[in-house]
Formats: structure tokens, C-alpha cells, sequence
């Protein structure tokens, strides 16, 4: 649970910081909320807020205990929802599991208003650990030879994650603009701890932060839809 917070007060700081608008009379979408924790934590940012997911079952355990938040059980690439009809879209964690990743952000561009924006965040390929198993190398094998490595460790039976480097991320989202917001995410949050590596890592300079870019564990973007779209 601690995590899940952490993760919303990231979310809420990004998003207020980059609104130009109040984001107290916006409609949120929270794209593969799961049970709904960090969805719930991000409602009272917005005056609206749905959170929506592939598993019904996880739904089942989502809270509704608020009239301006809802949950709705629905398929990421076929997003019940009208054209230009949501004002923030979260995007935490999802392009990689997804059949389609392309079809995904072009279901988020077509339910964004004008002016609207994403918080989008998902792993990076360049990086050597599978961040869902933590296992070295995963999702850099053919996806035979990965499917047999989590059977010999017996951790399953399909690898179905499908990632993308720095550069594979700029052009599947290139339909937004976007503003990468990695580092001070890393600067401020991730790394502020009473820890000498936590107090190292969160003094990095800039441009240090800019080479090791390309190989992050993670990213962290906003992605703004155009006011003329």
C-alpha cells in the first residue's frame, strides 16, 4: 500500500505542476487501475475520476465509496469512451502488457480533449532486469527462449510483456508532445531518502542524468494532445 501512495503523490505532483487549467472540474481516466488503489488516492485531485480494467476480478475489489469515482471493467484498445471526452489520462504501467501498444495510444488520443494531457509512465528495454520478474536479460530473448526461461525458474509458463527502448517510446507516442519528466521524478521522489546511495543519486548533476538517460529502469512523461487536435 505505502508504494501505491508514493506513487499517486508522484502523479498528483506531476499533474499539478503541468495543468494549466483546475484540474478540481477535469474528468480523469485511470487506464488499467486494477484494484483501484492509486486510482482512489488520485480522485479528489479531479472532479471526476474512472478507473478502468481488463480484470473484472480485480475491479471487484475497488472501492466506490465516492459518487465522483467509478470503475468500469473494458479493453484498454477499445476504451468505452467518447472522442474527446477525457481531460487526464494516467498511463502508469501498461503500454508493455498490451497486445497492441500502438492501438492503445491511439485509443488515448482519440478520448483526450484538446489541450488534455497523460501521465505516462512505463520500463525501459535498454535496461538488463525484467522489472516484472527481476529476472536479468528476460525481455531481451526471443520469445521462445523466454518463455523457457521462466519455466526452468519456475516463474510461469508465457512471457507476454512486450517493452521499448528511449527512442521506440518517442515514436509510438509521437502523436502527443512530449515532456520528459524522468529525471526530477528520480531527483525528488524516488531518491529522497536518509541513505548515502539515496543522497548521491539525488545529487547527480543534470547532465549526468542526461547520459544515463537512454538506460533508466523507467520513464516518466506528459504527454499534451494538441488544443487544435
Amino acid at each position: 500500500m505505502g508504494s501505491r501512495l508514493r506513487q499517486a503523490e508522484k502523479i498528483t505532483s506531476v499533474l499539478t505542476g503541468f495543468s494549466s487549467y483546475p484540474l478540481s472540474s477535469a474528468t480523469c481516466l485511470d487506464i488499467g487501475c486494477s484494484a483501484g488503489f492509486i486510482t482512489a488516492a488520485l480522485a479528489p485531485l479531479f472532479g471526476r475520476t474512472v478507473g478502468l480494467d481488463y480484470d473484472n476480478v480485480a475491479l471487484q475489489n475497488a472501492a466506490r465509496s465516492d459518487l465522483c469515482l467509478s470503475f468500469v471493467c473494458g479493453d484498454a484498445m477499445a476504451l468505452p469512451m467518447a472522442n474527446s471526452s477525457i481531460d487526464v489520462i494516467i498511463c502508469a504501467q501498461v503500454y508493455e502488457h498490451v497486445p497492441d501498444d500502438e492501438t492503445l495510444v491511439a485509443e488515448m488520443y482519440r478520448v483526450l480533449k484538446p489541450g488534455g494531457m497523460v501521465f505516462f509512465s512505463g520500463p525501459n528495454k535498454l535496461f538488463p532486469i525484467e522489472p516484472h520478474y527481476f529476472l536479468p536479460c528476460l525481455h531481451w530473448l526471443p520469445e521462445r527462449l523466454a518463455n523457457g526461461y521462466l519455466r526452468l525458474l519456475g516463474r510461469g509458463h508465457h512471457y507476454y510483456e512486450r517493452s521499448r527502448t528511449l527512442w521506440g517510446l518517442q515514436h509510438l507516442l509521437a502523436p502527443f508532445t512530449i515532456h520528459d519528466v524522468t529525471v526530477q521524478v528520480l531527483q525528488h521522489m524516488q531518491f529522497a531518502g536518509s541513505g548515502r546511495w539515496s543522497r548521491f543519486m539525488s545529487r547527480l548533476p543534470l547532465w549526468v542524468w542526461k547520459i544515463l538517460l537512454p538506460i533508466l529502469p523507467n520513464y516518466n512523461w506528459i504527454l499534451l494532445k494538441s488544443s487544435e487536435s
